[in-house]
This record gives C-alpha cells, structure tokens and sequence, in this order.
C-alpha cells in the first residue's frame, strides 16, 4: 500500500527559489530584487545631493536638479518610480493569468488591482494628484498635502475590498502586499505631511524676513528663494526620504507577486498529473 500523503492541488509543491523565473527570459526574483533596491536607493541619494546642492547654490545645481530631483515631473527619479509602478501593474496581471481555477470575483480582483498599479504609474509620470490637489484650497501646512484628501479615502476603500478578497486565494500574498502599502503610504502620506509642514515654515520664514525688512523701512525688498539656505533641508531630507519609501513599496510588491506566481506556475505544472 502507498502511505504517501498526496499533495493539495491549492497548496503550492517545493521548489528551488533561486531557480529562474520564465517570462521570456530567464529572471531570477533574489537578483532582481537586490537590483532594483540598489538602484532605488542611489537614486534617492543623487536626488537628495542634487537638491543640497540648489540649497548651498553651487555651480551645477539646476542641471542636477531637472535630471535626478525627486520633486521634479520629468527627473529619472520620477520615471524609475513611474516604471516600477507600471511593472508591479504588469505583474499583477500575469498573476491573475496564473490562477486557473480563480472565481470570476476574484478576477475581477486582480484586474482592478493591477488597473490600479498602473493608474498610479500614470499618476507618478505626470504629477496628476498633485495638480487635482491644486483645486482645493486649505490653510496652513496641509495646503502642501491636500491631494491626500482626494485620493486616500476611495483608494483605502477599493484596496480594502480587493485584499479582502484575495485573502481567501492567500494570506500571506494580502499579508506582503499590505506590508507594501504600509512602507509606500509611509512614503506617500506620513512623510508627505512632514514635508508639507517644513515647507510651510520655511515659507513662513522668507515672507517674514520680507516684512521685516518692509517694516524696518526698505523700499526695494525681494523675497529670497525658500529653496535656499538652512530652512530648506528639513524638507529636501523628508522628500528624499518620502520617495524612498514611494519606491520601496513596489518593489516589495514585485517581491512578493513573484513569489505567489512562482507557487502557481508550480501548481499549474502538477495539476495534470494529479
């Protein structure tokens, strides 16, 4: 008699993680990973040398700063965002590819998913929450952040949705995707209104220095640049740090799809045989 225990069709068999990944081309998930977090990484720290250098107003700033500032629309810090947003989107999409016997609802799931990894590809390239975010007007530091209050409740909303369903495909998939989310709105909205709230002072502090001067008797009085000087770090550090995060978040979650991808191509191959 055979005392094998056979093995679940919905649990994923083992297999060798450091073997390739087949889409076309042989990918490695250990390689590509430590690639991508040692680009962004470099990128974030370009950005923020960049952008000390506009601050100390040292020969080559504005170069450096319209090709790796964080803050700028059209810098390869953005696009490298952008791009591995749009990757996470085109991920998704061959996940939901992979899962044979998912119900329509669960489909449904992941197309929306990945619909919305690329929506925010889009949105990173052009700016797009931020120049929505232009059209409501608030006082104080929030001005800087109002976008927030456009785009985080429908989005917290439909990903609360999307993970409840995909939690009965795999906990520990919602579990990683959900540790992304967390490291991203990090990025996104806690450092975000870090850096609102020193943008807003170091605005403060040049409109001040302005009126002091009115008030002191000055006639000709021009307002200096509040990207200039000392008030300016606190923000450049939060944005760099802030776009870390932003970046850090994807690839957490291509670290993770990879994985719940490799278990269903694995499944996938048993299946016949079982």
């Amino acid at each position: 008699m055979d005392n094998t225990t056979p093995t679940p069709q919905h649990q994923a068999p083992a297999a060798d993680r450091s073997a390739p990944l087949s889409f076309g081309l042989a990918v490695r998930p250990a390689g590509l990973i430590t690639v991508l977090i040692i680009w962004t990484v470099m990128l974030s720290v370009l950005s923020l040398i960049a952008n000390v250098m506009a601050a100390e107003q040292l020969r080559g700033a504005e170069p450096a700063i319209e090709f790796f500032s964080v803050d700028r629309e059209n810098s390869l810090s953005a696009w490298w965002a952008s791009l591995l947003l749009a990757a996470v989107g085109g991920l998704t999409w061959l996940v939901s590819r992979s899962r044979k016997t998912a119900s329509p609802t669960e489909k449904l799931a992941w197309l929306v998913l990945a619909a919305g990894f690329v929506f925010l590809s889009i949105d990173e390239c052009c700016m797009l929450h931020e120049r929505l975010g232009r059209r409501v007007n608030l006082e104080g530091s929030l001005h800087h952040a109002r976008w927030i209050l456009l785009w985080l409740p429908p989005a917290a909303l439909i990903a609360c949705v999307i993970f409840w369903r995909l939690w009965r495909a795999s906990k520990q998939l919602v579990i990683g995707l959900t540790l992304g989310v967390v490291v991203f709105l990090g990025g996104a909205v806690g450092a975000e209104m870090f850096n609102a709230s020193y943008r807003y002072q170091a605005e403060e502090d040049v409109r001040q220095e302005a009126q002091a001067a009115l008030d002191a008797g000055e006639t000709d009085v021009t307002r200096r640049d509040w990207r200039v000087g000392s008030t300016y770090y606190p923000y450049i550090i939060g944005t760099a740090i802030e776009e870390l995060l932003e970046a850090l978040g994807p690839v957490i979650w291509i670290a993770v799809l990879l994985r719940f991808y490799r278990e269903q191509t694995a499944i996938n191959q048993q299946s016949p045989a079982t």
